[in-house]
């Protein structure tokens, strides 16, 4: 069947967004890494679906590159909080939506190509974590903000992308954060309230342009190891920055929010076999 589709992207991380309230698409792993797929089909980070029941609020489906499935995308639910807000208000340039995802419900306000979310209460904080990788000592801080995290302090401007993936596979499928693996972020001070992040990605299985969960989970992180105080900056691989904002309950965190751009880049029909 000819399927419509949209496709974004947030600061550089870039989805496939298809409408299935009416539930006509027929989707399966091999069918969304193809449609993923940068030389076989549309090429995309990841895709993300909108599904709803009978009077119950839209949900948020998304799926990684590789078509296995995750609870939550920090720049995909701010994408997709736009795509939801244009399917309901075609002249609107500014508004609010809420729709529900696996990691719990979300609330987004968009202005324009600018759009801010809520996420889900980061959990599971662990800091301080020894980790030795092929003779070099590592220390690790775990933090999950939707899907899993680890943050690692290290200055990786100028490492080539081949390193940073070769370190960042070994941490994600390290034996320590099993069954379910982990995104790595590698961050590090650039400013007063501003870093820089470069991010590994589970389910894409390298590095993204940029990953919304992993510059909340490094911006909380550095909150607590290097003493940042809110809202922290984050510039992010495409060369695009976002803002993160926290509220903090004792050691943990209550509330937290992203912000950045979500843009649209072009819309089209493709068929799926």
């Amino acid at each position: 069947m000819d399927v419509f589709f949209t496709k974004m992207h947030g600061a550089g991380n870039d989805f496939i967004l298809l409408d299935n309230r009416q539930k006509l698409i027929q989707l399966d792993s091999s069918r969304i890494s193809t449609l993923c797929d940068r030389h076989k089909g549309i090429g995309a980070d990841g895709l993300l679906v909108v599904e709803s029941d009978e009077g119950k609020e839209p949900r948020m489906v998304y799926f990684n590159a590789d078509g296995s499935r995750a609870s939550f995308c920090g720049n995909g639910a701010r994408c997709f909080a736009r795509f939801l807000f244009e399917m309901e208000n075609k002249d609107g340039e500014e508004g609010e939506v809420c729709f529900m995802t696996e990691a719990g419900k979300i609330t987004g306000w968009i202005s324009g190509d600018a759009v801010k979310i809520t996420l889900p209460t980061p959990k599971n904080l662990t800091l301080h974590i020894p980790l030795e990788i092929e003779g070099k000592s590592y220390e690790l801080h775990k933090i999950d903000t939707g899907v899993p995290h680890v943050v690692l302090f290290e200055d990786c401007e100028s490492l080539p992308r081949s390193m940073l993936e070769e370190i960042g596979s070994r941490i994600r499928w390290h034996k320590a954060f099993q069954p379910e693996g982990t995104n790595v972020n590698f961050a590090w001070r650039v400013g007063e309230r501003k870093i820089k992040v470069r991010t590994y990605e589970r389910g894409v299985e390298g590095e993204t342009l940029a990953c919304g969960s992993g510059v909340t989970a490094s911006a909380l992180i550095s909150h607590l190891v290097l003493d940042m105080d809110c809202p922290i900056e984050v510039s992010v691989r495409s060369g695009e920055t976002l803002k993160v904002y926290f509220v903090k309950s004792g050691p943990t965190f209550r509330e937290a929010f992203l912000e950045g751009p979500a843009k649209k880049v072009f819309v089209g029909t493709i068929e799926i076999t």
